[in-house]
């Protein structure tokens, strides 16, 4: 008799610590405030939150609220374990998301804000702050990475002028182009092949956003030009060609130090204040490759490399996006 009532002692003390910890795993709450960045951080009274959920399983929809009179929510018994937690609010037909967020251990709140901004439909307060155009050369190919920093100055959310679904930011190709990979940050749903270049279809936030995009050229030793549309006003534009014995001239850029990296050594130019309409001309001349094909490279992750384009470093993004075309070299051998 004893013995049966030490063993369903035993059974209540462990159903009760499973249920405390249960307990304690769904005591997480996450409250915040939308507000309109736009009219100056006005809080957004009535609009729809939805908390999404995030595992090595994918993201799933958890919970849908309503800010209150003053913008303000809050979602509560949330798992502090198992999940990391993103918010999103559809406005004016955008949606705005929130930092991804966890819960450390023992921490049970977090203070999560969300901010959306009015739509436009004129693209005047968006430029190009930087490009940078880079040429490499392999046998009969001309291999081509472009780095574009797009700058909305605005306080609106550019939709593009075909309005909800159409084109944002437009982007050009030179005639002949093939091979056009894009990166994480442009992915393919995002994207459409248009005449003479492609088009990214998602709004564009005010402030910074970065393009990275490759592609290919047929090529052959002697006079060869290459020349692309200006659609976007560009700040500054930095023009980097392998030195392997191919000279290197364009109308309105001026010629600067080469730069001597890891892989190879690199022609500079460079120019200023480019207008839309406006054409980057290079103007290849060469014999033969005698110095043999110089090792091509293409962007990396775009998050490590706008830390190194902030510090003016055009040598460190060159190293870093080594690995890539590297991988792609192994595939097509």
């Amino acid at each position: 008799m004893r013995t049966r009532l030490v063993r369903l002692l035993a059974v209540l003390f462990l159903l009760i610590s499973v249920t405390a910890e249960v307990r304690a795993q769904d005591s997480g709450v996450i409250e915040g405030q939308v507000l309109n960045g736009t009219l100056g951080g006005t809080s957004m009274a009535t609009v729809p939150v939805t908390l999404w959920t995030l595992d090595a399983q994918g993201q799933n929809v958890l919970l849908e609220e309503t800010t209150d009179g003053e913008g303000r929510f809050a979602f509560q018994a949330l798992d502090t374990e198992a999940y990391s937690y993103q918010l999103q609010v559809v406005y004016q037909g955008v949606s705005y998301w929130s930092e991804v967020v966890a819960f450390s251990q023992g921490e049970e709140l977090l203070s999560v804000p969300v901010t959306v901004y009015e739509s436009t439909t004129s693209d005047a307060d968006l430029w190009v702050e930087r490009a940078h155009f880079i040429v490499d050369f392999q046998a009969d190919t001309l291999l081509l990475q472009e780095l574009q920093i797009f700058f909305n100055a605005g306080t609106k959310t550019y939709v593009g002028s075909d309005g909800e679904g159409g084109h944002t930011i437009h982007f050009s190709l030179p005639p002949g182009a093939t091979e056009l990979q894009l990166t994480e940050g442009m992915m393919a749903c995002c994207i459409e092949r248009t005449e003479g270049g492609f088009a990214y279809t998602e709004p564009i936030l005010p402030g910074e956003k970065d393009f990275f995009f490759t592609y290919q050229l047929p090529y052959q030793a002697g006079r060869h030009t290459l020349s692309k549309e200006i659609i976007y006003p560009i700040h500054q534009l930095d023009v980097l060609v392998a030195d392997i014995g191919v000279g290197v001239t364009s109308p309105g850029l001026s010629a600067q130090e080469p730069l001597s990296l890891q892989d190879g050594r690199y022609l500079h130019l460079s120019a200023e204040d480019l207008a839309p309409g406006d054409a980057l001309i290079l103007h290849l001349a060469s014999q033969s490759l005698e110095s043999g094909p110089s090792e091509p490279v293409t962007p990396d992750s775009p998050g490590r490399v706008r830390a190194i384009i902030g510090l003016g470093t055009l040598a460190a993004l060159w190293v870093l996006a080594y690995p890539f075309f590297k991988r792609r070299q192994g595939e097509e051998s």
